[in-house]
């Protein structure tokens, strides 16, 4: 019974010595998991985003004091408190495969922004982020300290200053291209007129903040005008963190169709620039981390502009660094304007993809009798368009901006389809009337009333624009109804920001009578002749009756 009691106590006593050296060599944590995690990891359109932590330092087991885990690439001072110096440098050191650290693939926690690693050993870690689409991401520190030593496990005598959780600090920039004081109250999308000046801002952009293991950044803003309808960048203005920055090298170049502008006031232009481009340089942009920019500057629709569903299209970019790793790599942001300007009989849309950028418009019609069955024609640029059979060219209009018609906009002759082209109009309203008819044809005295009207969607692209006309006789004092034209459009926003239209027209035209007044037939024609040799005859047999009878009264 003894024997047995002694054997027991000894195998007991033995178990607790194995335990006892245990604890020794290895660290025994509380009931807690050991987890770190990083919050504020938000990229959603980063396909291949992910987050790695690598241990920079770590427990001895044995004696509880710090070590590197990297002798040769993390170098650190004091372990407890690495400098941001020392953190970049490992950080550089890991992006270029230099450093022997074993990485920690961290998982996002689903429904958060936040990625945890759970299971990890007592000591300092870095956290990087890969991978990222728009959002910069900054190195982070995170530390798991053994909180509660237990069963003679190793007594860490300090602790790191950091916690196991870190805010991963990120900066992304926004970027918007707007209109000014649009026309149609749309930020993305105006009508305008041959002539007009158009404002533009770009802003919504801010600077991000870059740690120093990206060896060097960009962020640089480029606008394309569309070169067949705008002329001029004027006004240029630049404003960082709210204040106007003049153009100077230390801050920035700007080069106009990519001929740079000289140092000084912003507000020079390039006058006949159809784009212009602006580079920050890498000390300004590490000096304004985190500080807005605007950009606004105007341009003049020239009289090239294509007309009703035609865009005009501006473009304007924005590329800013976005991986340490590479130089080279950037994120790109992009925004598009629509401008639209309209043009009786005039193209429907002369612009690519379109299946009617070969289509005329017939709202206005000179005739010389109303109530035909139109015809298919084409006009001189060879575009498919619709007349009347009783089409009268050469007939003169103005077209005015005002009810008491002193101030004109448009003149206009009919073409050799009857039709009376106006282009580069606004919407609104105009009044009409013909000036001259042509020659042997009376002039019409109607007023004719003209609406342009159109509707854009949210993106600044045209989905239907109408021309109503109406007509008086009464020198302006009441209005009836004459023809409406109405073109819908279902529009698709291509890879490059052009615009296939799909237009529907439902088209009542207007026809504008000039009757053709009483004459004789034409010059040199054969009947002319005759009529004429017959008359000279007929006065002459009436001479010689006249002499007759005059002598005969003298005889007698």
């Amino acid at each position: 019974m003894k024997k047995n009691l002694v054997k027991v106590l000894t195998l007991a006593l033995a178990a607790a010595t194995v335990a006892s050296m245990s604890a020794l060599t290895m660290p025994v944590y509380a009931e807690e998991t050991p987890t770190i995690s990083v919050t504020n990891v938000s990229d959603p359109n980063a396909a291949n985003l992910t987050v790695t932590a690598y241990q920079i330092v770590k427990v001895n087991a044995t004696s509880g004091a710090y070590e590197l885990c990297d002798a040769t690439n993390a170098k650190i001072a004091n372990p407890e408190q690495p400098t941001s110096e020392e953190v970049i440098t490992i950080a550089k050191n890991i992006r270029d495969n230099a450093a022997n650290l074993t990485a920690i693939k961290m998982t996002k926690e689903n429904g958060t922004n936040t990625y945890k690693a759970t299971n990890v050993e007592a000591g300092l870690y870095i956290v990087l982020a890969s991978g990222a689409d728009a959002v910069v991401y900054n190195p982070a520190l995170v530390a798991w300290n053994v909180k509660e030593p237990r069963n003679n496990s190793v007594d860490m005598k300090t602790k790191f200053a950091f916690d196991s959780d870190a805010y991963l600090k990120a900066s992304e920039s926004g970027f918007d291209k707007s209109i000014v004081d649009s026309s149609m109250n749309n930020t993305e999308g105006d009508a305008v007129a041959f002539g007009d000046t158009v404002k533009f801002k770009l802003d919504k952009m801010t600077i991000p903040y870059y740690s120093d293991d990206y060896t060097s950044v960009m962020y640089t803003i480029e606008d394309h005008l569309d070169p067949s309808a705008f002329q001029g960048v004027k006004n240029i203005s630049v404003k960082v963190g709210g204040k106007e920055v003049a153009l100077n090298e230390t801050d920035y170049t700007l080069t106009y169709n990519g001929i740079a502008a000289g140092s000084g006031t912003t507000g020079s232009s390039g006058s006949n620039a159809t784009n212009f481009k602006i580079e920050f340089t890498d000390k300004f942009i590490r000096d304004n981390a985190e500080k807005s920019v605007e950009i606004t500057y105007d341009s003049v629709l020239m009289d090239t502009a294509g007309l009703n569903y035609a865009e005009n299209k501006n473009t304007a970019t924005l590329k800013y660094s976005n991986d340490p790793s590479d130089a080279t790599k950037y994120k790109e942001k992009t925004d598009t304007t629509y401008h639209y300007t309209f043009g009786i009989d005039a193209d429907v849309d002369a612009q690519d993809p379109s299946p009617d950028k070969d289509t005329e418009t017939y709202e206005l019609n000179k005739v010389t009798d109303a109530g035909e069955t139109f015809e298919t024609a084409t006009n001189t640029a060879g575009k498919s368009t619709m007349r009347s059979p009783k089409k009268l060219a050469g007939a003169e209009f103005a077209l005015y901006s005002d009810e008491a018609m002193t101030t004109t906009v448009r003149t206009a002759t009919s073409d050799a389809n009857g039709h009376i082209q106006f282009k580069g109009l606004d919407t609104g309203t105009y009044y009409m009337k013909e000036t001259k008819a042509p020659a042997t044809y009376t002039l019409n005295t109607n007023i004719y009333k003209i609406e342009i009207a159109a509707t854009l969607n949210e993106e600044g692209v045209m989905t239907q624009y109408s021309i109503t006309t109406t007509l008086s006789t009464d020198n302006g004092k009441t209005y009836t109804a004459c023809g409406d034209a109405t073109y819908t459009n279902t529009p698709v926003v291509n890879a490059d920001d052009t615009v296939t239209n799909s237009i529907v027209p439902t088209v009542t035209p207007v026809e504008i009578v000039d009757t053709q007044l009483a004459a004789l037939p034409a010059t040199g024609g054969e009947g002319t002749i005759a009529i004429t040799i017959g008359g000279a005859l007929g006065m002459a047999g009436f001479l010689t009756l006249y002499i007759t009878n005059k002598k005969k009264k003298k005889a007698e």
